[in-house]
């Protein structure tokens, strides 16, 4: 009787085993991918202009980060992106933007909105040369979280929050009108953990999306491989195939500007090996060369 119960708790135990195993990876896998616009600054506080967007931005990504639900792209490969294709630092005009930005990062979700109202009320006390002061301050967010393969709004959230803080905390708030990047992200880390909450309680709407493949190109070829601009960083996989296009012709304008580039399918890639920020692959199929772009299929 003993040797049978000792036989089912052995095998109870390599089942937990064997069942934690196979979860972990699915659940690292099933974390959406979030970019995090710059938000536009809609409330009365000019003092800070847009920076102030840069800094609830900021503020966002810390917190998701913290959250562990989502796999959160850095600010600063977001921001090149946006520079190298030309697309506005904050807010998104239309499905197509965001589609573009999801595909060239690997996203599934862009994190947009606005800071909808902003104040500091500073108070001062003093007597006789002695003194002190205290600031409050008090911050409102308005959140959209977009799916980059639909555009549709999947979740949104809004935050409120206020802050006290004394000893001079907010440095020249009062007159000098200065920037100060801690003095902002304190005023709006209330409103920001309130949206992330709210986030975070609905993100069973999105942990079934499948991460868009980014676009990529043929950067270079040797001994038969070809490397491809995107790796690990942007989801590529092991085994995953591309459609190789290649450019035959381009239309112009009178000044010369490319408006359309005609492409003709000439191959398929099949990737041999993924790293950082590029990945390894070989022609299964036609032909490919430096230069031709390469699409999922």
């Amino acid at each position: 009787m003993m040797s049978t119960m000792r036989r089912v708790a052995v095998g109870a135990l390599a089942l937990t085993i064997v069942l934690s195993a196979s979860v972990r990876p699915a659940q690292a896998q099933a974390k959406p991918r979030i970019a995090v616009m710059s938000f536009a600054n809609n409330s009365s506080w000019t003092w800070w202009g847009d920076q102030l967007g840069g800094a609830a931005a900021d503020e966002l990504v810390t917190q998701l980060v913290k959250s562990n639900k989502f796999t959160v792209i850095e600010r600063a490969q977001l921001q090149a992106i946006l520079q190298e294709q030309q697309l506005g630092a904050s807010g998104l005009t239309n499905p197509g933007t965001a589609a573009k930005i999801g595909q060239l990062l690997g996203a599934q979700l862009i994190m947009t909105g606005s800071i909808t109202q902003f104040s500091i009320e500073r108070t001062q006390l003093g007597i006789r040369g002695i003194g002190g002061s205290y600031s409050k301050a008090e911050s409102k967010l308005d959140v959209r979280v977009v799916d980059t393969t639909t555009g549709e709004i999947l979740l949104a959230a809004e935050g409120t929050g206020s802050k006290r803080m004394g000893g001079g905390y907010f440095k020249g708030v009062s007159g000098e009108r200065t920037f100060d990047a801690g003095a902002a992200a304190e005023a709006l880390r209330p409103a920001v953990e309130h949206v992330v909450q709210e986030i975070v309680g609905q993100t069973f709407n999105v942990t079934s999306l499948t991460p868009p493949v980014p676009a990529a190109q043929i950067v270079g070829a040797r001994d038969g491989s070809f490397y491809i601009n995107k790796g690990q960083g942007a989801g590529i996989k092991v085994g995953q195939r591309f459609a190789v296009q290649h450019v035959v012709d381009e239309i112009k304008d009178a000044d010369g500007k490319v408006l359309d580039r005609v492409t003709k399918q000439t191959g398929t890639l099949e990737v041999t090996q993924v790293l950082t920020n590029s990945a390894i692959a070989k022609v299964v199929d036609g032909t490919a060369a430096q230069g031709d772009a390469v699409e999922a299929r």
